[in-house]
């Protein structure tokens, strides 16, 4: 059996940044450690822990809190979950995948029960979300809390269980059965994600979901709604988004090119073609001009040795 838990921390190449589009809709942008990223907005973590974490309020207790309609909740529920695993000895502690990232439904008639259940997990960060109050529908990752279990268990206080969405990276190098699987997951987000792969320089940021009701602005928490940055376009009418034709951004890794004593980055267009980034001025030479450029010998690709001393 495959016995592991990830952590935070561990997502050390894994950046999601957030913003809402013209209409207010949500969106999630999945970019690996050397972005493009806007200024200022780096933020270190992963898309389930935004949307899990980043995306839940504060209640009255233990639990925190989603804003989603019953429409964002329905995808959430295409897949019963019956497993119930065994705890078995890691590194870690005792652990059991089965209770990983998963959704309950519960008697509410119980949910005292399930406060103290949450309450015997000590790192707040694996604390219950609720999802639905009316459903009785519970975001929970008991992965370490045993004793939470059997206290849900011993009560009969569950209903029934789901895989909750769980969003991974897709390689699509991987078996054709894993990439549906993961694929299969993405879908149940209510809100837009993009994908952009570790060397910028070969894709753009490429939509993954098409949500039918997506998350929109007001159902954020308040601090959110506060900072939360507009793109200025419509995120149903791009699958494909270059985050430095919009923004001012940094955290660029790949191929570099040298004109007017500057650093310009490649970066692919949103459309076709390349376009060429100086994070210093916030400027872009398109791809046909950088070519004109290279041929009459007034730029050239970058050289440490040569171009050490080069300012970005």
């Amino acid at each position: 059996m495959k016995l592991f838990k990830e952590y935070p921390a561990t997502h050390s190449m894994s950046t999601a940044w957030y913003c809402v589009d013209e209409d207010g809709n949500v969106g999630i942008f999945d970019i690996d450690d050397d972005g493009p990223v806007p200024v200022n907005d780096y933020k270190q973590n992963e898309v389930n822990e935004v949307f899990w974490e980043d995306f839940s309020s504060e209640g009255e207790d233990i639990i925190k809190s989603l804003n989603l309609s019953e429409e964002q909740v329905k995808p959430m529920l295409a897949e019963p979950y019956d497993e119930r695993g065994v705890w078995e000895q890691d590194k870690y502690g005792c652990g059991n995948p089965a209770w990983m990232e998963v959704i309950i439904k519960i008697d509410m008639s119980k949910y005292d029960v399930l406060l103290q259940a949450a309450s015997l997990e000590k790192d707040h960060y694996y604390h219950p979300k609720c999802i639905s109050m009316n459903q009785g529908l519970f975001y929970v990752d008991f992965f370490f809390n045993k004793k939470g279990v059997e206290l849900l268990e011993d009560n009969h206080v569950i209903l029934a269980k789901y895989k909750a969405p769980y969003y991974e990276t897709p390689f699509y190098d991987s078996e054709p059965d894993e990439i549906k699987h993961i694929e299969r997951n993405i879908q149940k987000f209510p809100l837009f994600i993009y994908h952009q792969d570790y060397c910028p320089n070969y894709e753009p940021a490429t939509r993954l979901t098409n949500p039918k009701y997506p998350l929109r602005i007001e159902q954020l928490p308040k601090n959110i709604q506060e900072t939360i940055k507009k793109l200025p376009l419509k995120f149903k009418e791009h699958d494909r988004i270059q985050l430095a034709e919009l923004l001012p951004v940094e955290g660029i890794w790949s191929p570099r090119y040298v004109y007017n004593n500057r650093i310009w980055w490649q970066l692919a267009s949103s459309k076709e073609g390349k376009i060429y980034y100086n994070v210093s001025t916030r400027t872009i030479i398109q791809g046909e001009k950088m070519d004109s450029l290279l041929a009459e010998g007034k730029a050239e690709e970058w050289d440490y040795h040569k171009h050490k001393d080069v300012s970005y």
